[in-house]
């Protein structure tokens, strides 16, 4: 059991420890436990910083936090100069506020038969004894004497927790250090708003005037499994607000992808597409799937949107619907190379080989090539609770680095990145990663175009000069 507590909730608590990342981990629950002081004492005494959190049958979320441990040895109070209450929820809705302690030496009372007891007097009594549960909840019998020994401001008891004793629960976490560094890429918030902006973005982005292109066309390659098509199926969860699966895929032994699609993202409104497509292939196999000659009709635009692969008649010009003739519109115009995280280090050497000859391949068009890391929840476990993390992972930071030499391409177009997978609704902090690497997918495409740009205004000089 992980505890009640979202991630948006601990990040709120950390900002209000004000001492770095934490790791919080379920100590103690009603609901897990039973209501009962010596249970409490048992799981929770000498495991030094501590949270305890509340949650009441209004909907409302408050508790305390101490730097001391709890114990059991006589009933005394502990000084603490870095105690505080809080709220986080009133009424079922965000609404957080903390509470610094202001006679720190009454911060805390410990005493056996007494669950979490905050302040002198006391200003957060939460229980004594056994409570009975009933209907699912747990009525408490303690009580409030707020102003003790922590500074409330204007704030009441009933705007605290709403002058009621009933929960549905009471959680207590231990509060450590992790192992996260400070980030090692910057790409901004991650706040909910962050995600609106990026979706804005991400939705009026379009391609340099002056190369008449209507979009830009984005060619998946990876191996059988890696999550090309759970990334389409991601960046059209996002913006259609629950997780989608548009793109069949899944797992087996060969690739689930057996037709060329060339799909699009629906924006805001979800009828206007936006100026992108996103192409997924067949996966890349060591002894079949994906080759040269069936890359450069890709990359050339030569195959049309829906083409059935056959392994048995690869693609040629008197293939049904072979595009003799494409235009730059037809074309791929930047390729992403999604490779699995959990085995990137792995890989086998023919795989390897056959990645790199297709790479050769891309090189050889000009076109600009990205890396997607996907199922970075597997690599790292801080990452797998909160992807929010992901810039301070060391094992996220080492991983980068890993395929960066294993593929030859600079790290900063290699972008880790968590699929939707086992989730049923979206959630902010996967949603922004995931159209952070997006964003960098479409840069590169860019770089393609302004190439382009380049050449054609070259040409157009040497037609003047020639005039």
């Amino acid at each position: 059991m992980a505890g009640k507590l979202s991630i948006a909730d601990k990040k709120q608590l950390e900002r209000y420890i004000q001492a770095g990342p934490k790791q919080f981990g379920l100590l103690y629950s009603f609901t897990r436990d039973g209501a009962d002081a010596s249970v409490f004492h048992r799981l929770c005494d000498k495991q030094g910083p501590t949270v305890t959190v509340i949650y009441n049958t209004q909907g409302t979320v408050y508790g305390g936090y101490t730097e001391i441990s709890w114990t059991s040895e006589g009933g005394k109070y502990y000084r603490d100069d870095h105690a505080f209450l809080f709220r986080l929820y009133q009424n079922g809705k965000s609404n957080p506020m903390k509470f610094p302690v202001k006679k720190p030496d009454n911060a805390i009372y410990c005493c056996n038969t007494n669950g979490p007891i905050f302040g002198g007097g006391y200003d957060v009594n939460t229980f004594s004894g056994t409570l009975p549960i009933q209907t699912n909840q747990f009525t408490l019998n303690g009580g409030f004497n707020f102003g003790s020994a922590y500074d409330m401001g204007s704030c009441s008891i009933e705007q605290f927790c709403n002058n009621i004793k009933t929960v549905t629960d009471l959680e207590v976490y231990s509060v450590s250090d992790t192992s996260l560094l400070p980030p090692w890429r910057e790409i901004g918030g991650w706040e909910h708003r962050d995600l609106e902006d990026l979706k804005n973005e991400i939705d009026a982005w379009t391609p340099p005037h002056g190369i008449k292109l209507k979009t830009a066309n984005i060619l998946f390659l990876g191996p059988v499994g890696a999550g090309k098509s759970s990334f389409f199926n991601t960046i059209s969860s996002i913006f259609r607000g629950h997780v989608t699966g548009q793109a069949v895929c899944g797992s087996a032994e060969q690739s689930i992808t057996s037709k060329y699609r060339m799909y699009r993202v629906r924006g805001s409104a979800l009828t206007k597409p936006m100026k992108f497509r996103l192409c997924d292939t067949r996966g890349i196999e060591e002894n079949q799937g994906m080759d040269g000659t069936e890359l450069n009709y890709l990359l050339e635009g030569n195959v049309p949107n829906g083409y059935q692969f056959n392994p048995s008649t690869p693609i040629s010009p008197d293939t049904t619907g072979f595009v003799a003739s494409p235009t730059l519109n037809h074309k791929i115009h930047c390729v992403c190379f999604i490779i699995d995280g959990s085995t990137a280090s792995v890989m086998s050497e023919k795989m390897l080989e056959k990645i790199k000859a297709l790479q050769s391949k891309v090189r050889q068009k000009g076109l600009s090539q990205v890396v997607l890391v996907t199922k970075i929840d597997k690599v790292c476990s801080n990452v797998e609770e909160d992807v929010s993390t992901v810039f301070q992972s060391v094992a996220i930071q080492e991983l980068v680095d890993t395929v960066s030499n294993i593929l030859g391409v600079p790290r900063s177009h290699v972008l880790p990145v968590k699929n939707y997978e086992k989730e049923i609704n979206v959630r902010d902090d996967v949603s922004l990663l995931a159209l952070h690497s997006l964003r960098q997918i479409l840069r590169a495409s860019e770089d393609f175009m302004f190439n382009l740009l380049d050449m054609l205004d070259d040409e157009r000089g040497d037609s003047e000069s020639l005039e």
